[in-house]
């Protein structure tokens, strides 16, 4: 059993806008959720697109399960935004950022110990 995310590094907000669907004059209309108790780190890495293409990444978003409120399940969030046509954001200390990937990590008993949200 992994020990949760240390909560004295967990003191960041974060305010998650996922699209969900269009309105009359086909802007995009978001659902907000904010989620406290999360922690981002910059990044280089470079991730792989749906299409095959290569994304900088400038930060990771580590959302532990047990300290982080509230739970949400990030991607079927993600999808739910894709599907309707958009995108997922993510503002945390000022900055906006857009949604790659988020995977959830699973802990030795294979339950969900945290999630790593992918950010451009």
């Amino acid at each position: 059993m992994l020990k949760p995310i240390p909560s004295k590094i967990l003191r960041s907000t974060a305010t998650v806008e996922v699209c969900s669907g269009t309105d009359l004059y086909q802007h995009q209309t978001y659902d907000t959720y904010t989620v406290e108790h999360v922690h981002i780190q910059p990044t280089e890495r470079i991730a792989k697109t749906p299409d095959n293409t290569d994304l900088q990444l400038s930060s990771i978003l580590f959302v532990d399960v047990r300290h982080s409120s509230p739970a949400l399940d990030w991607r079927a969030l993600l999808e739910q935004a894709h599907s309707k046509g958009g995108d997922m954001r993510v503002t945390v200390r000022g900055v906006t950022y857009t949604v790659a990937a988020c995977d959830g990590l699973r802990d030795d008993s294979d339950r969900l110990h945290h999630w790593e949200i992918s950010l451009y």
